[in-house]
């Protein structure tokens, strides 16, 4: 009877190891178009960067691909890095939404997700 007990603990063990892990050194966003594209028009993501010395913040979508890194080396010692415009590839927009991934980065190494201090918002615009 032991060894029946043993077995199920020990599947329900491989079973929750196999499982991916959520990433804990990312914030993850989910941002809605404000209205469906038109033809002629592009989206682009606006990012306004709290003070974050001489970190960056990487921007990437759900699948892993790079929309862009900030850095903020103009603005002083605690400083407000301000607000950053990164194009989106409409191939990312998947039913009128992007699902972004963003983390501090510090010599070129995902550290962390950022505090609502270092990255204020996000949001997308349609131009």
């Amino acid at each position: 009877m032991v060894a029946v007990a043993s077995a199920v603990v020990l599947a329900f063990v491989v079973m929750q190891a196999a499982q991916p892990a959520a990433p804990t050194h990312v914030r993850e966003v989910t941002l809605a178009l404000p209205h469906a594209l038109r033809p002629g028009e592009t989206v682009w993501l606006l990012v306004e960067v709290g003070a974050i010395g001489h970190d960056q913040v990487r921007l990437t979508t759900q699948d892993g691909r790079l929309l862009g890194s900030l850095s903020a080396y103009g603005a002083g010692s605690g400083q407000a890095g301000g607000t950053y415009t990164v194009p989106v590839p409409a191939e990312d927009l998947g039913d009128a939404r992007l699902v972004v991934r963003v983390a501090v980065m510090r010599a070129g190494v995902a550290q962390r997700a950022p505090t609502t201090e270092e990255v204020k918002s996000l949001r997308l615009v349609v131009r």
